[in-house]
């Protein structure tokens, strides 16, 4: 009995996310270009929370700075904080930020939190970042690898600059009020030498 739960687990993760009951609402041609992915898979923060309820063996990936995922919070649901890029040391003045650095080891570390959690390269895994561009190239990186099934929450965790706030109050995984918390698990963690 527990081998045909395993089998329909296995067949039920390879099937795209319109199998737990939920349908892509976003449209490629709706998102943003910078924020658009090769595979062309995308969800709405409510979207991939609630897939992550039926069924929390997808991989869920945060892409950020792990600084600045424990400064700014996380999903309580993230599998992993694996950075596409840290932040430097060097300070941009025209631009009124820190230079990032990308982080060599990121494919070979999201194949090992992918392996950790038991799954594969053709199954379902979910990318967030801050705002979506992050993570828009980290599912292009991870595509090119041969991941099959990455799906971009092309709003991120704070979601999108509102021009006449300055806050990041449009749209986006806290402000849909997801669970999210400040404090992530030692398997959350970053591992750079993973």
């Amino acid at each position: 009995m527990s081998n045909l739960k395993t089998i329909g687990l296995s067949v039920l993760l390879s099937l795209p996310v319109a199998a737990y009951g939920l349908e892509q609402s976003v449209e490629p041609d709706q998102v943003p270009t910078k924020k658009q992915t090769t595979l062309g898979y995308y969800l709405t923060p409510s979207e991939a929370h609630d897939a992550l309820e039926q069924t929390p063996e997808i991989v869920f990936i945060d892409v950020r700075d792990p600084k600045e995922a424990t400064f700014v919070g996380l999903p309580d649901s993230v599998d992993a904080v694996v950075p596409l890029m840290t932040v430097a040391d060097e300070f941009l003045p025209d631009k009124g930020k820190y230079a990032m650095t990308p982080n060599p080891a990121f494919l070979d570390q999201v194949a090992g939190i992918v392996e950790r959690e038991g799954r594969g390269k053709d199954e379902i895994l979910f990318v967030i970042c801050q705002s979506g561009g992050r993570t828009a190239k980290a599912v292009n990186a991870l595509a090119k690898a041969g991941y099959s099934k990455v799906y971009a929450l092309f709003e991120g965790i704070e979601g999108d600059l509102n021009k006449e706030t300055g806050h990041r109050d449009l749209n986006g995984w806290k402000n849909a009020g997801l669970p999210w918390g400040y404090t992530m698990t030692e398997t959350q963690a970053w591992q750079p030498k993973e």
